[in-house]
């Protein structure tokens, strides 16, 4: 069987059924990832275990169609879907996916989220700020202010997402810089670097042409106990969204992919019938 290309395969290659995972994983980030909760779930989910391959960056609306690129080798592989998983911004792309499988194949699939969270400006700026956090020890107070004050201004002046994307994807450059000269890291690295930022952006602007609302009333939903991630950060925004089940764990946004309570509740649930 040959290697897909954009899915990563996480675990039981051989399996005789699918589980998609939906997630932007780089390298350094603090959370969980999927890797983690495809340990915790062994041989007791007798699926293959696919996880997305963050896409090559690009301008968002001209862009071809990521989550079709990612349904051709799925079709091409022949084996049904049993879920699909998705992790915060990754829950957009996830229900996008479910929907267009249950349209191709006899029975829809499970799907099932972790912190789901809608793309807009707003998390393409939150975002920008974690990474910068990520880059404070390696750069002085002055550098980390100035960049934080440029992505301010971006945030106020630009109301679509590629503008800001594109001015944010700028600031990005002109901070990263001499952190990058401090490590001493070559122009090729830097680029490499330069590049999953870029992808980041890029796979944050297509998410926000998606409308996701449909797909999760028919989802279950697993929400952290972090008060501004997933659900609980829509409702404290002042939106109530509509799941299909919602279940509130007492763990944090960020050991949510790894805790072993949720990984027995992920198999608990595709134990059961949680298809449409």
């Amino acid at each position: 069987m040959t290697d897909p290309q954009t899915w990563r395969v996480l675990g039981n290659a051989d399996a005789h059924e699918l589980v998609l995972a939906v997630d932007f994983d780089a390298t350094g980030r603090a959370e969980g990832r999927f890797t983690d909760l495809a340990s915790g779930l062994g041989d007791l989910l007798p699926c293959s275990i696919w996880e997305t391959i963050p896409q090559e960056a690009g301008t968002g609306a001209d862009d071809a169609d990521p989550v079709e690129r990612w349904l051709e080798e799925v079709a091409a592989d022949g084996r049904p879907v049993r879920a699909v998983f998705g992790f915060c911004v990754g829950g957009v792309y996830a229900g996008a996916i479910a929907q267009r499988l249950a349209a191709r194949q006899e029975q829809a699939p499970a799907l099932v989220l972790f912190d789901p969270e809608q793309s807009g400006p707003l998390t393409l700026y939150s975002q920008f700020h974690k990474v910068l956090d990520s880059m404070s020890a390696l750069l002085s107070a002055e550098e980390t202010a100035q960049a934080a004050d440029e992505a301010r201004r971006a945030h106020e002046q630009h109301t679509t997402m590629a503008a800001l994307g594109a001015e944010l994807l700028d600031v990005y450059r002109r901070t990263a810089k001499p952190a990058f000269d401090r490590l001493e890291l070559d122009d090729k690295r830097t680029e490499e670097i330069t590049a999953v930022f870029a992808s980041f952006v890029g796979y944050l602007i297509a998410a926000a042409d998606i409308d996701p609302l449909p797909a999760w009333r028919e989802a279950v939903v697993v929400t952290s106990s972090s008060p501004t991630s997933g659900l609980n950060g829509s409702r404290a925004a002042g939106q109530d969204i509509a799941v299909g089940r919602e279940l509130r764990v007492d763990v944090p946004h960020v050991d949510l992919l790894r805790d072993p309570g949720v990984t027995r509740t992920v198999t608990e649930l595709l134990g059961t019938d949680t298809r449409a």
